[in-house]
């Protein structure tokens, strides 16, 4: 019986044989593949057309953002409008003129009736003198109407061009301009009494004055407010100007009249103060927030 060979003897035969084994189906695939190396060069390229096409699907879709909803069959837009603001309410005219694609310039002329934070209508019942007519309803301590008349310039820039559905933009504008503010002095209808020889009672109908204050802020004599046209012949007219910023919801296909919906903030400043009130301080500054809506017509 032959003596048991030893395994290292065979070690490097079994290193050999596992070597063979394990490259032959590298080269094999080196083959099939075109060879591994070429694997390696082709990396860097195919690397870099990947990129050039994520490249140019984020240019398309910048492109479809710019040009979806955008309605380019237009170049002047004249448009109507009414703003509830948190001081009184305005009526606008508004031309456009499309200078690009995403601006415009615009003109605007604008009335508004400004209002005092602390008048309050009120009414009471004339029992006291019935032959004197019916009581009318009236602002206690109001001493002024004001309206402002503004004319203004200014851009109007689209921030996005295509919301839901491409039917509606988000545009912002700002403008500036002169505004006139005009104070028509407010008239009552003062009830005097004279008691000699017999109790008669009379209407005046007064603004405000120095002589008259202590009626004029007295409920007990006032019957209620004279009509609107009372005073209009004495109008003071204050210069001054004005700054406005507005965010712009509009459709943008919409061929027949556009619908604009406005969200902004108003400022305007004169040469003096603008009295409403006779026991409230008085500004030459108004300022306030504001919502509109305008329609209108649109053509090249």
């Amino acid at each position: 019986m032959l003596p048991p060979v030893p395994f290292s003897r065979y070690r490097p035969c079994v290193f050999l044989l596992l070597l063979c084994s394990g490259i032959a189906p590298l080269l094999h695939a080196q083959k099939s593949n075109g060879g591994l190396w070429d694997q390696v060069k082709k990396s860097p390229s195919e690397v870099g057309k990947k990129a050039a096409k994520t490249g140019s699907r984020i240019k398309k879709f910048k492109n479809h953002l710019q040009q979806w909803g955008l309605d380019t069959a237009y170049s002047h837009g004249l448009a109507a409008g009414a703003r509830l603001n948190s001081n009184g309410w305005t009526g606008l005219l508004f031309y456009q003129k499309r200078i690009s694609r995403t601006q415009s310039h615009f003109f605007q002329l604008a009335f508004s009736e400004v209002k005092h934070e602390k008048q309050v209508k009120q009414q009471r019942d004339n029992i006291a003198y019935p032959a004197l007519g019916p009581a009318a309803p009236y602002v206690f301590g109001k001493i002024n109407n004001l309206y402002l008349l503004q004319l203004g310039h200014g851009r109007e820039f689209l921030l996005l061009p295509g919301v839901l559905e491409g039917n509606i933009s988000i545009s912002m504008r700002f403008q500036a301009g002169l505004s006139l503010a005009m104070l028509k002095p407010y008239y009552l209808k003062l009830v005097y009494v004279d008691y000699t020889p017999d109790e008669q009672a009379r209407i005046s109908e007064e603004k405000y004055s120095a002589a008259n204050s202590e009626k004029f802020l007295n409920t007990g004599y006032i019957l209620g407010a004279s009509k609107w046209k009372k005073g209009l012949d004495e109008l003071t007219y204050v210069p001054g100007g004005y700054a406005d910023a507005a965010l712009v919801i509009e459709p943008l296909k919409n061929k027949s009249f556009i619908k604009t919906v406005t969200l902004g903030a108003h400022f305007s400043i004169h040469s003096r103060n603008l009295e409403i009130m006779a026991d409230q301080q008085a500004y030459p500054w108004a300022g306030s927030l504001y919502v509109g809506l305008s329609v209108g017509k649109r053509w090249k």
